[in-house]
């Protein structure tokens, strides 16, 4: 256990703030943590960690005496106080040593939970992403972590444009494995945020991804659950994520993807996969800082580098009503062939306009898409060319 340069500066400028003094403090091979020119090597620090035996000397024309930091029984620094702006005392020294210790404490504290929350990522990431999982061992494991994915739960995703580099750009003194703990830090923030807006109930699980995003896992209510009937809730529940984030008032535009609920791990695995095409595909087609359901992407899916099968899959999803509706199916596709011109597709139909407006009407309630409006019109004539396609192979 070493001293790294981050936690030296905030002990050196602690000891300025309150002993009014410099400090300053190198490792145990003698060089320069903080306080003074970067890595530069003083002997006598050197000297006083390899003996345990404070020592004095001259460095940059200023009479300094050196000692040992010991924590928890070890020498993991050392402390130089210049001797020109007045006597070390022993209250001084008890001060420094305990206010050094304080703050020590409490980096190791938050570096264990860091650690804790990374092993936790880890598991979030293999369980939404490895090529194959085995789902005892996942099981297992989540019992050992203490995490609930037996339960029924969705997948929200979560992209904070720029998170990192926000970071990063905070602390460009530091090293790039310190920046990384910053991120770590700032991130738990942000997952104990989430976590605490839903009462940390267990089924809600969060963590950090990496490259900017985060996942949220998170429990569904209710006897008889769907992949259907559970899009709203996962809806109004993306939406709440969305308002705390904002309330947040965070450095980075936010965008939220939502996967559809299937049943058991595998379910959940797909549900990921649901919510980081809907991030990616609405951002793409709408734009970020926006909440984006699947369904409400639907299929724009067919432009993204998606399976087949996934992409036959949503388009049964959304369009299977009109497709059994053979006098609908005739009447949109119709209606897509003349432009959306209600007059041209009457004609062509050989009906009234009334009547083509009603069965549009009908098409809208039964598949949440409005054949009137370009972008669903659009996804309509995706679908249809992805469905007639497939029905051909």
């Amino acid at each position: 256990m070493q001293l790294n340069t981050a936690l030296a500066r905030q002990i050196s400028d602690k000891a300025n703030q309150v002993l009014k003094r410099d400090l300053l403090i190198a490792d145990l091979s003698g060089q320069i943590l903080a306080g003074g020119p970067g890595r530069a090597f003083v002997s006598e620090a050197l000297s006083a960690a390899q003996t345990g035996r404070p020592t004095t000397s001259e460095f940059e024309e200023r009479q300094t005496k050196w000692w040992p930091f010991v924590y928890d029984e070890r020498t993991i620094a050392v402390f130089g106080l210049p001797l020109d702006t007045g006597p070390i005392t022993q209250e001084a020294t008890t001060l420094l040593q305990g206010l050094a210790e304080v703050i020590v404490y409490q980096h190791f504290l938050l570096d264990k939970i860091q650690s804790a929350e990374r092993v936790r990522a880890d598991f979030v990431r293999t369980l939404l992403t490895a090529p194959t999982i085995d789902a005892a061992d996942i099981h297992r494991q989540a019992d050992i972590l203490q995490l609930n994915v037996r339960g029924a739960q969705a997948v929200i995703l979560i992209h904070l444009d720029g998170f990192e580099t926000s970071v990063r750009s905070k602390h460009p003194h530091l090293s790039s494995e310190e920046q990384q703990l910053q991120i770590d830090t700032a991130a738990e923030a942000i997952n104990i945020l989430v976590r605490d807006g839903f009462k940390n109930l267990q089924e809600n699980l969060m963590a950090y991804l990496g490259e900017d995003r985060f996942v949220l896992l998170k429990g569904l209510t209710g006897e008889t659950l769907t992949t259907l009937n559970t899009i709203r809730q996962m809806t109004e529940k993306a939406q709440a994520t969305f308002a705390m984030l904002g309330a947040a008032k965070l450095d980075q535009p936010i965008t939220l993807g939502i996967g559809q609920y299937y049943p058991d791990l595998g379910g959940l695995r797909k549900s990921y996969q649901d919510a980081k095409l809907a991030l990616e595909v609405g951002s793409k087609v709408w734009g970020t800082g926006r909440v984006y359901h699947i369904k409400q992407v639907g299929m724009f899916i067919t432009l993204a580098a998606t399976s087949q099968d996934r992409k036959a899959e949503l388009a049964h999803q959304i369009l299977s009503p009109l497709l059994r509706d053979e006098q609908l199916f005739k009447t949109v596709q119709a209606f897509l062939s003349c432009g959306l011109n209600l007059t041209d597709a009457a004609e062509k139909l050989h009906i009234h306009r009334n009547t083509l407006i009603y069965r549009l009407d009908k098409t809208k309630k039964l598949i949440n898409l409005d054949p009137r409006h370009f972008d669903d019109a659009l996804q309509i004539k995706l679908g249809l060319m992805f469905y007639q396609d497939q029905s051909v192979a």
